[in-house]
């Protein structure tokens, strides 16, 4: 019961398709916008305090370094008053800071940048003591420094008390006043306190987060100046809300463009894509004169040449299966033709069953059976089924015996058959397999041989390596047929023509077995003046070597 349900559960079950172009573009589209809008989410929402915090610090540190440099310019002497505290001034009005320098006599009066701004929310008097146990660390740490400096970032919140009459008030249905400040005073109100002027009953406190950064500079004389940099910091809340909301609705426009944009993109890239589809199932179809025109973008068009190219070699292979058709058909009905005939005429008519009809009949049944030997040979070569049994053997004398038994076979046709060499050559090898080469080769260049009926055979020595030509004086082949000659049943004339010796196999056998023995050959042909093909094998040792 189980096993039934499942196979009505793998019944039931669809495949899951494959998404469309333009989906797989949206929804990278889609990840792409949610990675850079958290990115962004991530700096300017989590971090943006952090990175304001550290920009201004930065900023106020190094206000605080010119200022000491315009300081130590003044002990040194090198700096008029006026010039010092024009410096200073300028210093703390671009960088929108409150500057303040002690001496260190206290008694005398403190050089503030910008006070007549009205900006800065430091008090002369306040400020030295608010920050009185810092200055003395420093002091001490400034002499033991060698550039007799020393420094401190402070981050503190202060109270700045606001008076009533820097206010400004409106009025509420209720008939209520409500203050609303405009204007911070030049000042912290603790001077005004301090001076017992504008003391009114109603105070009004307002946190405001400061950054404050101390130095205390020591001169050649050992005179020290104390300089405090005061820098508001404007609170990121709202901005950080602002932001958020802002993150949305881009978020929200980027999901519609990228929607939009998908849809586009699909129908550029999906056009050409669909029009390459639609012509490989033609192909596929077995029409190989279908045509594949790619535009847009450089893939598809390299696609669509590779198809192309696919196209034509599928029609280069289609008419050499039906040449191979023909050919086998052809080679396999002859000799059977012969026997069926020559069979029958014995049987049928008196006196005819004579010796030569008989070795005829032998002949053919030969061929037959070598033709179907070679074709079982080719596959199980191209097939990978045979294997390589590899001896020392000795090539020339191998050469030697398949040439003297060619020799015996055609001197009635008055055949040369050459072989040039100067000593004999040992090789690893597969013995039978090699023979098999040598023959087909020799064979082939019986067949070309042309009107002279000369084959020679030529062994050469050359770096490690023994090459071993086979040269005709034939017809030859055309360049633009030489890559296919080892195809099988390929004829360069087009006409089939029955072997005077072999199975038409030749030399797809002889490419098989050497590809096995992973050997060098080729072809090398001149119309009307013949073909040299040519295999070379590396070599262990010849005559001389072996003394």
């Amino acid at each position: 019961m189980k096993l039934k349900n499942k196979q009505v559960a793998g019944v039931d079950r669809k495949e899951r398709k494959p998404i469309s172009v333009k989906w797989k573009i949206f929804v990278t589209l889609v990840f792409f916008i949610v990675i850079i809008i958290a990115v962004l989410w991530f700096f300017q929402v989590f971090f943006l305090e952090k990175f304001y915090m550290f920009i201004k610090s930065n900023s106020v540190k190094k206000a605080a370094s010119e200022v000491n440099e315009v300081i130590t310019q003044k002990l040194d002497g090198s700096l008029d008053m006026e010039s010092y505290k024009t410096k200073i001034s300028n210093i703390s009005r671009n960088g929108d800071f409150c500057v303040i320098v002690y001496d260190e006599d206290t008694s005398k009066d403190p050089i503030m940048g910008n006070e007549s701004d009205g900006k800065c929310m430091l008090s002369k008097s306040a400020s030295y003591a608010a920050h009185a146990d810092v200055i003395d660390e420093l002091k001490g740490e400034a002499l033991s420094q060698k550039d007799g400096i020393a420094s401190r970032l402070i981050e503190d919140t202060a109270k700045v008390e606001v008076p009533f009459e820097s206010f400004r008030f409106s009025l509420t249905k209720e008939g209520l006043m409500i203050p609303r400040p405009e204007a911070f005073p030049s000042r912290l109100t603790s001077d005004i306190r301090d001076n017992g002027r504008n003391k009114q009953n109603m105070k009004i406190s307002k946190g405001v987060q400061n950054m404050t950064y101390i130095s205390v500079v020591t001169g050649s004389n050992s005179h020290m100046k104390i300089s405090v940099i005061n820098a508001q910091l404007t609170p990121v809340n709202a901005t950080i809300e602002t932001i958020k909301t802002q993150f949305i609705i881009i978020a929200a426009i980027l999901t519609v463009v990228a929607l939009m944009l998908a849809f586009y993109l699909s129908r550029k890239i999906a056009r050409p894509i669909i029009s390459i589809n639609n012509g490989a199932k033609t192909l596929a179809t077995g029409q190989y004169d279908v045509a594949f025109s790619g535009k847009g973008y450089l893939e598809i068009e390299e696609l669509s040449n590779t198809l192309n190219y696919a196209s034509r070699e599928l029609r280069k292979v289609e008419n050499l299966r039906r040449e191979l058709i023909a050919n086998m058909s052809h080679d396999l009905r002859t000799p059977l033709t012969m026997i069926s005939g020559y069979g029958e005429v014995m049987r049928d008519i008196p006196g005819e069953n004579t010796p030569e009809n008989v070795q005829i009949i032998i002949d053919e049944t030969k061929r037959l059976t070598n033709l179907v030997n070679d074709m079982l040979d080719l596959s199980k070569l191209q097939a990978g089924v045979q294997e390589l049994h590899a001896v020392s053997m000795n090539l020339t004398d191998e050469i030697r015996s398949i040439i003297e038994r060619y020799e015996t076979l055609l001197k009635q046709d008055e055949y040369d058959i050459r072989f040039e060499y100067r000593e004999d050559v040992i090789i690893q090898g597969d013995v039978i397999k090699l023979d098999q080469v040598i023959y087909n080769l020799i064979n082939n260049a019986i067949n070309y041989s042309g009107e002279d009926h000369q084959v020679i055979v030529k062994q050469l020595l050359e770096q490690g390596r023994v090459r071993i030509e086979i040269i005709d004086h034939g017809p030859g082949i055309e360049k633009d047929k030489l890559a296919y000659i080892w195809e099988r049943y390929y004829k360069v004339d087009k006409t089939h023509v029955r072997s005077r010796v072999g199975s038409g196999l030749g030399l797809s056998i002889v490419k098989a077995v050497l590809e096995l023995h992973k050997a060098e050959y080729g072809v090398l042909s001149e119309e009307g003046v013949g073909s040299t093909f040519w295999f070379s094998l590396p070599y262990s040792k010849s005559q001389n070597e072996d003394g």
